[in-house]
Order: structure tokens, then C-alpha cells, then sequence
């Protein structure tokens, strides 16, 4: 894995929720997923639906392998500049965009996304794609991230809500029922313009599929690793937990404002 300070490997085992002696093999776990949660398609949907332009500037935060953001150059011609803290992620983004004919479309860059949070920039837009409401809950994850875009332009999170009778749910602090979410995604004053409740069906099934090939790749993994057999027992476990609250305790959704 290539090298890392401590402050960024804290990080980095904070967001992908496991153990900073975990990382140096996380890349072969994940090795089989290349899309690490949001569909591209969804969000090439989502900006076709709103109008966004090409060549349009696009941030987007834990970028991951880059499967958005590529998707966004190569079918909508727009400029994408994607920031993660997990350099094995970053390395594998621009792989995929040279390989995918938009290396000049995409810049991809090492960095603590939450130290972003709250900056003044003039993005066109800003995407913050299965990452959580990293400053406590939506509304505040919400202004911290439009002071990024400029006027007129979209803030796309995906992301999820409470299901119905479901006041509180551990492990999912800051999140909250649709109607209190809707009222927090809002609470600035910006316009939600577009917005699709992802199925419980689809979500199951999607979430199934990626951990069991997390599951199935763990083997080799413990194989080559022993003294890591227990953090990646506890690390298949909490993919498994949470595949069984996605769709049902938690639903997903993606929501795009245009900022006021």
C-alpha cells in the first residue's frame, strides 16, 4: 500500500469503518467491487435530468475508485476532480480514466475530505456519494457543502433515511424519518429539483452480491494474512449488518439541490 500519515490512515479506517491495521490489505477485499456504492448510472441520470452543462465542473467527495466520476467525463463531457483520503483508490481512478479515454477530464487528488467541508469554492457542482452526513447530520452536512458550489449550481448526496417506525437506529446517528430529511436537506433554502427512492429490492439484492464477493475474496485474503484473520472476520460481519438494514431500517435515496 503506498505510504500514508497516521492523521490520513485514521481517517481512512474511520470512513471505511475498520481498523487502521486493516488498510494495507483493504485494496484485495475490494478488489472484485468497483463501484463502491452509488450507481454511476443514477447520477448521469440525475445530471441529465436537472440540465446540467458540459464541461461543467464537478467535485466530487470520496470519490472512491473514481466510477462516477469517470462515467461523468466520458458520457456527459464533464470536468470531474475527485478527492479521497486512500491513495490505493485514487491510484485505481485514474487508471480507469486513462483507460476510458478521459485522463483530461478527470484530476483525482489525496485528501481529508472533511477538512474541505465548509471552503468557499465555485463548483458547478458537488457530489457527496455513500459517505453519510459527515458534520453531524443533514442539515449542517448541507451548509457546510454548498459554501463549495456557486450560485445556481447542485449539490448531490446519496445517501438515507429512517423507514417508518424506526425512531432511532444504532450506528446511524445524524440520520433521521423522509420528512424530517427532506426538511434538513432544505433548511438553507435550496430548491431539491430531483430525487428517486432507491427500492428495497434492488438495494438488497445489490448489497447481497458485493458482500458476498467481499465474502468470498476474505478467504484468500485470511489465507495470505493470518495474524489479520479476527479484523476481517469483524470487517465481513459489519458489511454483512449493515446489507441486512439497507432497504428495510435505512432506505436509500439520492436527492440533487440547485443552491439559492
Amino acid at each position: 500500500m503506498a505510504e500514508m500519515t497516521p492523521d490520513i490512515q485514521e481517517s481512512v479506517a474511520r470512513a471505511m469503518e475498520t481498523n487502521v491495521r486493516l488498510l494495507p490489505v483493504l485494496p484485495d477485499l475490494l478488489i472484485d467491487l468497483w463501484e463502491l456504492g452509488t450507481s454511476p448510472e443514477q447520477i448521469v441520470s440525475a445530471f441529465q435530468s436537472v440540465g446540467v452543462e458540459p464541461d461543467s465542473l464537478v467535485l466530487d467527495l470520496g470519490c472512491g475508485k473514481g466510477a462516477v466520476a469517470v462515467a461523468l467525463a466520458e458520457r456527459l463531457g464533464l470536468r470531474v476532480e475527485g478527492v479521497d483520503a486512500f491513495l490505493p483508490f485514487l491510484q485505481s481512478a485514474r487508471t480507469l480514466a486513462r483507460e476510458r479515454g478521459v485522463g483530461s477530464r478527470c484530476r483525482f487528488r489525496q485528501g481529508d475530505i472533511r477538512k474541505l467541508l465548509g471552503q468557499e469554492g465555485q463548483y458547478d457542482a458537488v457530489l457527496l456519494l455513500s459517505v453519510g452526513p459527515i458534520s453531524g447530520d443533514h442539515e449542517q452536512t448541507i451548509a457546510d457543502l454548498r459554501t463549495l458550489v456557486r450560485k445556481g449550481g447542485y449539490i448531490v448526496i446519496e445517501d438515507g433515511f429512517l423507514a417508518d417506525g424506526i425512531a432511532q437506529l444504532q450506528g446511524a446517528d445524524g440520520y433521521a424519518g423522509r420528512s424530517e430529511t427532506l426538511r434538513r436537506l432544505t433548511a438553507c433554502g435550496d430548491q431539491l429539483v430531483w430525487q428517486v427512492v432507491c427500492s428495497a429490492e434492488e438495494t438488497r439484492s445489490l448489497n447481497e452480491r458485493n458482500t458476498d464477493l467481499i465474502r468470498r475474496r476474505a478467504h484468500l485474503v485470511k489465507a495470505s494474512h493470518p495474524d489479520l484473520t479476527e479484523l476481517i472476520d469483524e470487517y465481513v460481519a459489519r458489511q454483512e449488518r449493515e446489507t441486512q438494514l439497507l432497504g428495510t431500517d435505512l432506505i436509500c435515496a439520492i436527492w440533487v439541490l440547485r443552491r439559492v
